[in-house]
């Protein structure tokens, strides 16, 4: 977690703040009768709508920026889609750069004017949480404090005096009670709104904690309203963990929540799914907070393909087609089409039968090391998830040595925090390395140096500024090197960065490479620590 400030006029006040085209308007109604689902006719005219937020990237503080937040706004949306009666023209999805105060309210605003009291409403907000030490009027917490959720411009451009810790920005926050205003604007039948932030946990200030401890329970009670249904992430002094709770929700959404088999989920369904899943891997609790009668039905049971696997050869040489065969299958044995990213372009396959391996050709121009990723359509718009577990190598005017691509852990690295991983050449010449990083912060560079061991020899050096991506993305980076090595014979590769955290060097998650090992020091490379991974990296001769 993460302590901010926001500063409200000239009075400075401690914030804590944790970490963390089948589509036609509504076909059919879900009613409840009895406590089972009734079937009626669609002439009454509801619709289902749906307002999306998604913040993820922040203005003047990458380091809070969570791109996995607007993986799961997109996933919500597609999820949403595949079912007949959600429209896309009846969805906003409002993220990223673009979730700014006024997009913001606009977006309510465009539920409030769209929503009749017959339809059901759908509000989905993931960003950062916190807690802000007092009770803005109506003066409504009995904990004498009101809550808040970052927008994009959410962090200031300064950093705070007493801590390195960011500072909340107290004109680009929206409250508990603003959010409250706007959901009693929508008339609807039926309202969903869903949660997924941190709250105030994880303080050190045990005056903090103790004013704090209540914000999933307070955000939650202060949205329930009549037809209201409000699902959070966590409770009490709880923080929420990347977007593991979207995640599940959606893949409750799907058809897996699907508890009474009625070929229905509601949001019900959705959270005690979501629930189990959270309980049982993290330490996190969901908050329900029911208040519509009976269950809110969201989605129609439509089961995504199974993740496709994929086959065939992952070194070569540019400018030569390979095949590679890709495999799914589909629940309801639709029909399957393959979206594949192979690193340097996108490609869409036409749709085949389920479980039909398919063969695929493609050619890559340039050298260099690419993930490819792979996901399965069904041809009612359900999709897999993406498989992104084959990285292909294609030389040019090299020849590729050594290799070691499995992923898994980021290790940062800076001034003070050294890397190293040693190899095994087979060839005597070294023209070229590849490291597979993460870079999230303008200005860092990454220096990396060849050894003939951990503090011996500097056979060659090289510094390299990195592009960082704000979707904190995996990119390979090459570096030309120029070193005579002996065959057979170890050397170390030592990575450092110039200062703080910026970028981190890809690594597995065990000892995934016979030919070498993984180390490294806390104190700028003069004290090394062995430990049983490899980091991912591509040497050329």
């Amino acid at each position: 977690s993460k302590n901010i400030i926001a500063i409200f006029a000239i009075t400075i006040l401690f914030i804590p703040v944790a970490i963390s085209p089948i589509n036609e308007k509504f076909l059919k109604k879900i009613d409840l009768e009895n406590g089972k689902n009734k079937i009626i006719s669609s002439d009454d005219g509801t619709n289902y709508w749906a307002l999306i937020v998604a913040v993820g990237i922040y203005a003047n503080n990458p380091d809070m920026d969570r791109p996995s937040m607007l993986r799961a706004a997109d996933n919500l949306y597609h999820t949403l889609l595949v079912t007949p009666w959600w429209n896309n023209s009846h969805i906003k999805v409002i993220k990223g750069k673009n979730a700014t105060i006024p997009n913001i309210m606009a977006g309510f605003a465009w539920l409030a004017k769209n929503v009749k009291e017959d339809d059901i409403c759908l509000v989905y907000l993931t960003t950062h949480g916190f807690p802000i030490l007092f009770d803005l009027p109506p003066r409504d917490e009995k904990d004498g404090m009101d809550e808040a959720l970052a927008t994009y411009r959410g962090f200031l451009p300064f950093s705070n005096p007493w801590s390195w810790e960011p500072l909340a920005n107290p004109f680009a926050i929206i409250t508990d009670d603003e959010i409250n205003f706007m959901l009693n604007r929508i008339n609807a039948k039926g309202i969903a709104v869903i949660v997924d932030s941190c709250h105030s946990g994880g303080f050190n200030d045990n005056w903090s904690y103790t004013k704090g401890y209540n914000f999933a329970y307070e955000i939650g009670n202060d949205l329930k309203g009549h037809n209201r249904i409000v699902l959070t992430s966590v409770r009490e002094d709880e923080i929420s963990y990347g977007s593991f709770f979207s995640d599940s929700i959606i893949e409750g959404l799907e058809g897996y929540a699907d508890s009474n088999k009625d070929g229905f989920c509601s949001v019900e369904e959705a959270f005690y799914y979501a629930k189990s899943i959270i309980t049982n891997e993290t330490s996190m609790h969901p908050q329900i907070f029911d208040d519509y009668p009976g269950e809110l039905i969201l989605t129609k049971v439509e089961m995504p393909p199974s993740i496709p696997k994929i086959s065939g050869k992952e070194v070569g040489k540019t400018n030569n087609s390979y095949t590679y065969h890709v495999i799914s299958y589909d629940p309801e044995v639709d029909r399957i089409k393959y979206e594949i990213d192979w690193g340097d372009s996108m490609q869409q396959t036409i749709y085949f039968e389920s479980g039909e391996m398919v063969s695929i050709q493609h050619e890559w121009k340039r050298e260099g090391t690419y993930n490819v990723g792979i996901r399965a359509i069904d041809e009612r718009g359900a999709a897999s998830q993406w498989n992104y577990s084959m990285v292909i190598t294609m030389a040019d005017k090299h020849e590729v040595d050594q290799r070691q691509v499995k992923q898994s852990y980021a290790y940062l690295l800076n001034d003070t925090r050294w890397l190293a991983q040693s190899f095994i050449p087979k060839l005597n010449r070294l023209e070229k390395i590849e490291l597979c990083l993460i870079c999230w912060k303008e200005g860092y560079d990454v220096t990396i140096e060849i050894r003939d061991s951990l503090n011996g020899n500097k056979l060659a050096e090289i510094s390299k500024e990195i592009i960082p991506t704000h979707d904190w993305k995996i990119q390979w980076v090459s570096f030309n090197i120029n070193a005579n090595l002996v065959k057979e014979k170890e050397y170390y590769i030592v990575c450092h960065s110039n200062s703080g955290w910026g970028v981190a060097w890809i690594t597995s998650s065990y000892d995934a490479y016979e030919n070498g090992s993984f180390y490294k020091s806390n104190d700028s490379g003069k004290t090394w620590i062995s430990i049983p991974i490899d980091a991912c990296f591509v040497t050329y001769g």
